[in-house]
């Protein structure tokens, strides 16, 4: 899969924006084109600040055009997430760093609240076997090589459905690995 790395403040201003992040993030859930007007709707502001967000998201390739269809006399367009990764560069020069760190925060903040909420509000009774929202977490101990592996299950994990299917269910995940320093646990 190709990746589209944010290399300049400038794509990372585009990408940081909470409104583009909402946005991406409603066409992720949605998981099927959407027209401003259908993302306007869920955040309720104008389907031309949409446009304007899209017009961004578009110029750094996160976003893209999937159809134009007729309505009612006005031509809908609908907008599909790129089929690449993003990556906002954690691994590149030190230069907008804090950036690329509050891009971090912000993810993972929001997606830590949704957990909670549906803790809170929405966890259901479920029998065991059953699928519900969990979080599991500790130490592995890998080779180098079972590192690999173990990335490349997950990515085609990933990769294999993140398209939406009529049964299909939208779930929020964040997966974190990295290894521990024992000078700096």
């Amino acid at each position: 899969m190709e990746t589209i790395t944010l290399h300049t403040k400038q794509d990372l201003d585009i990408y940081v924006n909470p409104q583009r992040q909402n946005i991406l993030r409603r066409m992720r859930i949605a998981g099927e084109p959407m027209t401003p007007k259908q993302l306007s709707d869920q955040i309720g502001i104008s389907p031309s600040s949409i446009q304007h967000h899209i017009k961004k998201l578009l110029s750094i390739g996160v976003v893209e055009l999937d159809r134009s269809e007729l309505i009612h006399g006005i031509v809908a367009r609908y907008y599909r997430l790129s089929p690449k990764t993003i990556s906002i560069g954690l691994g590149l020069e030190a230069d907008h760093q804090e950036q690329r760190m509050a891009v971090l925060q912000n993810d993972m903040a929001q997606l830590f609240s949704g957990f909670v909420h549906y803790c809170e509000h929405g966890y259901p009774t479920v029998k065991p076997g059953e699928p519900f929202g969990d979080m599991s977490y500790g130490i592995l101990h890998l080779e180098p090589e079972q590192v690999k592996e173990l990335y490349a299950i997950i990515h085609d994990f990933i990769q294999t459905h993140e398209t939406k299917t009529p049964s299909s269910q939208a779930w929020e995940y964040a997966l974190i690995a990295y290894p521990i320093d024992e000078v700096h646990p």
